[in-house]
């Protein structure tokens, strides 16, 4: 039969009464095959109407409205055909994936359970319910699907590059090149296998092979956001600024629309609160989203907090501020419940033990038993301390666990839901004009950074610059900010401020052996000797690090990503910090804590500010000296180190969160 031109396409339709089923099903699934969708469309609509009740016509359909985003069409499509025949295996299979882009991720398992029953052998049922599984990361269970799905079906390339990813996820990188090298060898071109490869170098620290891996999948498929995500990513990790114009273009529109990334590595390269909102929606609608869930407010004797995190780990940053507000809380009025999902345990788990009211090891619970678990609580107030950052479970507050979810802490941006009711900050990391970036309602402490670890003992260890490689009279400028944070424009201008102080050099933190190699080569570039560049390595006591601190004349800070905890250590051991206030979160931190301990003098607006202002310094070390002994003075008085005043400001606010939602 000759296909109809589109002048035709509603005439032909009215005569179809002229063919047989089986004629019109054939005809619509050949205009199907030739990418004729909306006439496709037409025809499978024709025969649902006309209760043709096939298989291929309610399947094909389902594919074409889940192509066009019109998920809950496509949903209630694939089960008005379930209702003829419900021993329909493909039917179950795409309604799944349906479901899961939906957000109906226990409904899509019950619909993958039913199939299996109906065929325990299905090859495609089993691969399906991995993936969903490895969605919400029951690893172990998805891994024993996946072993089985590639039983019946050994060439299923996605199958093993799944198990890959499992493993990656499970700590055992060498067991995940494995099976993603089994996905490469029966699929060469397959871009999604060179990406995990990928990622799985970066975990292990092996830049220049991750690099080559995200090249090789941009040009198999140079759409996929995820690729150029992870080549931003990992050359920003060893400040490879080599084909800037190339990345700069990615990222002006990485995430924003189309395919989403993770927002979090954008604040290095962007600031822009407008931007790192769209991402931020965008993220967690496409990988985050549950069907919603009312929790009512309890009504328990005492505020219970619940706090949530994987970074309850000795030598992480949050790790120097959190147990102060723990020990601070007032007990009389509010239970603190601890939950954690840290993958590797230390001795820090055993003080925060010790320090709640309860604690609870949730890491090797699935979606639904950590769910149920924190609800069972009856938590008052859920605080969220990791947003999107590594090893977070978004999935958690995705649920809604408690009738108050907070963003707090540990991720300097918003989370571009309203399933988080509020974030907290100050009056300088989200002034009234910024706040409609913000998904979350904006609650303002008096002063956003916690304090740091008390300050009486850290910093009586005696250094000396020859122990670090300090030359004896330069002028130090200090930057112990992961190198990620370094871009060129930062790195202009402290090149052009060695160039005008000759007898000083840069101290930066080592991050990477490549990122050392890279910044000495910039260096170079611009015509300073390589050596002026001096780089800390990593120090197992803290009192030490803190201790060295000393040892610089000026700290000088990153523009879009501040130090945070580093300019708090940096200020509480002596070292005056100057910054350069941008817009986003991210990018104002360390204003916040230096207008909370009064010394605006150190914040600029602008990078030429920036740069006069540490010329100055430099040049006047009378004035500098004069910061110094100020930042003594604080430290006495424990301005940097007061615990119990910060707690009491914070459980102020949650006082007020809680009143207003009653």
């Amino acid at each position: 039969m000759k296909g109809f031109g589109s002048r035709n396409n509603q005439k032909n339709i009215n005569n179809l009464i002229n063919l047989t089923n089986d004629q019109i099903v054939r005809l619509a699934i050949r205009y199907h095959s030739q990418g004729n969708i909306s006439l496709a469309t037409k025809y499978y609509k024709y025969c649902i109407d006309n209760n043709i009740n096939e298989e291929r016509v309610f399947s094909n359909y389902g594919i074409i409205l889940r192509n066009l985003n019109k998920l809950q069409e496509a949903e209630n499509i694939l089960k008005k055909y379930i209702s003829f025949n419900p021993s329909s295996v493909i039917t179950y299979n795409n309604l799944s994936g349906i479901l899961k882009e939906l957000g109906k991720y226990k409904e899509a398992e019950n619909i993958l359970r039913k199939s299996l029953e109906i065929d325990p052998n299905n090859a495609n049922s089993l691969y399906n319910f991995g993936c969903l599984l490895i969605h919400l990361r029951n690893y172990k269970d998805a891994e024993l699907l996946f072993r089985k799905s590639i039983s019946l079906n050994p060439n299923n390339s996605e199958a093993y590059l799944n198990l890959g990813v499992i493993m990656r996820n499970l700590g055992e990188p060498d067991k995940a090149l494995f099976y993603i090298s089994k996905a490469l060898k029966i699929k060469p071109n397959n871009a999604l296998g060179f990406l995990n490869k990928g990622i799985v170098y970066k975990e292990l620290k092996k830049y220049k092979l991750a690099i080559d891996c995200f090249y090789k999948a941009n040009k198999i498929d140079s759409v996929l956001p995820a690729i150029k995500y992870e080549i931003v990513t990992c050359k920003g990790l060893i400040c490879d600024w080599n084909n800037i114009p190339e990345i700069d273009n990615w990222i002006k529109n990485l995430g924003l629309s189309g395919g989403s990334v993770n927002p979090l590595n954008f604040f290095l390269y962007d600031d822009n609160p407008l931007n790192h909102l769209k991402r931020s929606e965008n993220f967690y609608n496409q990988h985050h989203k549950r069907k919603e869930s009312k929790i009512i407010s309890p009504k328990n004797s005492k505020i219970r907090i619940g706090y949530f995190s994987a970074d309850f780990k000795v030598n992480h940053p949050l790790m120097s501020l959190f147990p102060s507000i723990i020990t601070s809380h007032d007990r009389t009025k509010f239970e603190i419940y601890i939950y954690s999902f840290t993958p590797n345990e230390d001795k820090f788990i055993h003080i925060l033990k010790s320090l709640a009211n309860v604690f609870k090891d949730i890491k090797n619970l699935s979606e639904d038993e950590t769910i149920k678990t924190v609800r069972e609580d009856n938590l008052d107030i859920a605080v969220d301390l990791m947003g999107y950052t590594s090893n977070s479970r978004t999935y958690i507050f995705s649920n809604k666990v408690a009738p108050i979810q907070v963003n707090y802490l540990g991720y300097p941006g918003t989370m571009g839901s309203r399933i988080y009711d509020y974030i907290l900050s100050d009056k300088i990391i989200i002034p009234k004009k910024f706040e409609e970036f913000y998904t979350e309602k904006v609650m303002k402490l008096s002063k956003f950074f916690p304090p740091n670890l008390p300050a009486s003992e850290d910093y009586c260890e005696k250094v000396t610059r020859e122990e670090f490689n300090l030359p004896n009279n330069a002028f130090v400028f200090t930057c112990f900010n992961h190198n990620k944070k370094i871009t060129k424009r930062e790195f202009d201008i402290w090149m052009r401020l060695l160039n005008e102080v000759q007898d000083s050099v840069l101290w930066l933190q080592k991050s990477n052996n490549f990122s050392i190699i890279n910044l000495k080569k910039e260096a170079l570039k611009r015509n300073i000797n390589s050596k002026r560049l001096i780089f800390a390595n990593k120090l197992k006591s803290l009192k030490r690090h803190l201790a060295r601190y000393s040892l610089g004349d000026l700290g000088l800070d990153t523009f879009n990503y501040n130090g945070h905890t580093t300019t708090s250590d940096a200020l509480n051991s002596g070292l005056p910090v100057l910054t350069k206030i941008g817009k986003s979160f991210s990018a104002r931190v360390s204003a916040s804590i230096l207008n909370s301990i009064n010394l605006h003098e150190l914040i600029t607006s602008s990078e030429r500010e920036y740069e006069e202002k540490a010329l100055y310094f430099a040049r006047n070390r009378d004035e500098l000296n004069k910061i110094k002994n100020l930042l003594h003075l604080l430290k006495k008085d424990s301005s940097l180190s007061n615990a119990k005043e910060y707690t009491k400001n914070l459980e102020e606010i949650y006082l007020e969160i809680i009143s207003s939602n009653n």
